[in-house]
């Protein structure tokens, strides 16, 4: 049986917004253009990375309703379904708890598997607890090197660029599998 394999971040969810962003820079006492190389420096408060941490946290829960409504869809026919996401774990958790993942037999995150995406490991990794073979796997990314990364391993990846074309793309993969 063929699995669908989901990131989350930019595919189940909507990227955070200018607003979300202007949010943490302000927290970071930086300005946006500067906030994302100052993000990953260890030169914060306690109080502060709490603040940064809750902020980055909430601007990845938007869903997008078009991915919804496929996983939805897919689980209602009995469709296999995984998670694979870099998501650190404090996001990770947020995921954990939100109604859609219910959906999900399996959600694998970055931070457990201590190896993140386009890594091969990772890939192999979540094979491993899907108990399936790579073309066994439709994987969905946003993000082009991941994507790339899983074909070369032969997953049956897809490129997502909107809810309706990953639709498409999902429900064309399905149709010459099964």
């Amino acid at each position: 049986m063929t699995w669908v394999m989901f990131d989350y971040g930019g595919v189940v969810s909507h990227p955070p917004t200018q607003q979300d962003l202007a949010l943490l820079a302000g927290v970071a006492g930086v300005g946006v253009p500067a906030f994302s190389d100052v993000y990953w420096e260890c030169s914060y408060r306690e109080a502060e990375v709490a603040e940064l941490a809750r902020l980055d946290c909430a601007s990845w829960l938007r869903l997008q309703a078009g991915t919804v409504a496929l996983i939805e869809d897919l689980a209602a026919a009995g469709r296999p379904l995984a998670l694979l996401s870099n998501a650190p774990d404090q996001l990770a958790d947020a995921i954990r708890a939100l109604p859609i993942a219910a959906h999900f037999g399996q959600l694998i995150f970055s931070c457990q598997l201590k190896l993140a995406k386009p890594d091969p490991r990772c890939y192999s990794d979540a094979l491993v607890r899907l108990g399936a073979s790579a073309d066994e796997v439709i994987f969905i990314d946003d993000r082009t090197e991941n994507v790339a990364a899983a074909a070369a391993l032969g997953l049956r990846s897809v490129h997502f660029t909107s809810p309706e074309g990953m639709r498409s793309a999902v429900t064309e993969r399905l149709a010459s599998r099964g």
